[in-house]
């Protein structure tokens, strides 16, 4: 689904005489969130705070459901929402609900008492509408602190700048990265014994998708380094894994598997285990042998060749920061919605692949193009088609995720442990590279062709549940304080 931007306006029919206000609207749809989000970081020593004060004003034109769409009444929402979240990462949630159909700018407000007990570290806002046809618009979004023992929408007894933090610190570890904690087996190990200057594949998978990984092997001569997500049914703890591992080694027959692939099994306790993505990447990154890394989804075939192709460009290449500083783009392809057997005849030349999208019967195009083009936007695809260097990204986009080549070095950036399941987790990667200095290069002629396969539930609920997406942004928004506070970008530039 495409991702959908809030329009500013103005709009002089708010109710007010001869008063226009600016407003945020969105056209919504019953089958994807459109939701739009402010981070608050409270300053730790605003300890006199004792409520927070929410109010939202909002209209909605023609707003109803849709019943063609198979969406539960208690997952629809047209809603502000404010989360705020306390230093010993409990939450407490205020929701303003609007009315559907028709209406005017109607005010909605709540208040929470901060307990006693605990600090407020943050407060996120949300605006959203899902599971409707329509538009609503928004306006007067309020979050106020109160210091007083009593809550009032009164006026601040300080300015607000005195509750904002503008360089938080959250280098601590997280309940989350502590919580961290699979059983854990090897179940092959490859004949490699010495870090040597090869390529190897560095990816992740679960178990009920074992079947891609065969598929991506076919296309891959290189070292492998896999580490296996083997999720469970049971909701008290799981230790029956003798059957899981047979599964494993029967299903993962190639003899490349025995002996140019390390891959660890990690298995999920409980079914209410998530999909711990970014943990898994690490650990996959940790027992690669060799001095670059391929850092690819298992649901992709790489093109034919690529570690020789890189090695040939690598030697006519002269960066311009070192080695150890670049990350190497490897440009991402799917195949159409109408393609037929895609798999049948993969594209085995760049000139091949550019048949394949331009050419009569084409059924390749970049990847996520339609959903989310500013992925992989700034690859830069009208320049690599006809490309035989190496070349610089020069737009950058926050939301700019591809897949590299990279070398490892003990002070590569890992990806960050607080992202699980679903969304942003490749994006935080790619932005703490640049906030470490790292220049991404596109390389002229590798590639990789995402594979069809049916959507996992991780991705269905980030798609389907607008709380569980708020809880992604948040973890995104802690991810962008780290990492400023880290580099000392933006306002944490003044206290390095």
């Amino acid at each position: 689904m495409p991702h959908v931007r809030w329009n500013p306006e103005i709009d002089c029919n708010t109710g007010q005489p001869g008063i226009c206000s600016k407003v945020l609207s969105v056209r919504c749809k019953p089958d994807s969130i459109r939701a739009i989000y402010q981070y608050l970081p409270i300053n730790i020593k605003a300890s006199e705070i004792k409520s927070i004060y929410f109010s939202a004003t909002s209209s909605s034109s023609a707003l109803k459901r849709d019943a063609t769409y198979n969406i539960m009444v208690e997952s629809a929402m047209y809603s502000a929402i404010a989360l705020l979240k306390y230093t010993d990462d409990s939450q407490d949630r205020m929701r303003l609900d609007f009315p559907t159909g028709t209406h005017p700018y109607i005010k909605a407000e709540l208040d929470k008492v901060v307990p006693s007990d605990k600090q407020l570290q943050s407060v996120t806002v949300m605006l959203c509408c899902y599971g409707y046809h329509g538009s609503v618009k928004f306006l007067d979004i309020i979050v106020k602190p109160i210091i007083e023992s009593v809550p009032t929408p009164g006026p601040l007894l300080t300015e607000p700048s005195h509750y904002i933090e503008e360089c938080p610190d959250y280098s601590a570890p997280t309940s989350k990265q502590q919580a961290v904690s699979f059983h854990s087996e090897q179940i092959f190990t490859s004949d490699l014994t010495e870090i040597t200057e090869e390529v190897t594949l560095v990816t992740h998978v679960s178990m009920d998708r074992i079947d891609i990984l065969q598929r991506t092997i076919e296309h891959w001569n290189g070292p492998l380094s896999v580490v296996l997500f083997v999720p469970t049914k049971s909701k008290s703890e799981d230790e029956n894994h003798e059957w899981k591992r047979y599964y494993i080694k029967k299903k993962l027959k190639d003899t490349k598997f025995q002996t140019k692939c390390d891959l660890t099994a990690f298995y999920a306790k409980t079914v209410d285990d998530d999909y711990p993505i970014n943990y898994l990447r690490n650990k996959a990154i940790s027992q690669a042998k060799t001095q670059y890394l391929l850092l690819l989804d298992a649901d992709f075939i790489p093109s034919p060749n690529l570690e020789q192709s890189f090695q040939s460009t690598l030697r006519g290449f002269k960066p311009s920061l070192p080695q150890t500083k670049v990350a190497y783009v490897v440009p991402a392809f799917e195949y159409s919605e109408d393609a037929k057997e895609p798999l049948r005849d993969p594209p085995s030349s760049k000139e091949e692949l550019k048949e394949k999208i331009f050419g009569v019967g084409a059924n390749i195009i970049p990847f996520r193009h339609f959903i989310s083009p500013e992925s992989h936007r700034p690859t830069d695809y009208r320049a690599w088609y006809t490309s035989k260097e190496p070349y610089k990204v020069i737009n950058y986009e926050d939301k700019f995720e591809p897949y590299i080549i990279i070398r490892k070095t003990s002070d590569l950036p890992l990806f960050d442990e607080n992202f699980s399941g679903y969304g942003m987790n490749k994006v935080a990667h790619t932005m703490e590279l640049l906030a470490a200095g790292f220049t991404f290069e596109v390389l002229p002629n590798i590639w990789a062709i995402h594979l069809p396969h049916r959507v996992t539930t991780y991705n269905t609920n980030f798609l389907t549940d607008p709380l569980e997406r708020l809880q992604n942004r948040i973890t995104r928004f802690e991810f962008v304080a780290k990492i400023m506070k880290k580099y000392g970008l933006g306002p944490c530039g003044q206290n390095r």
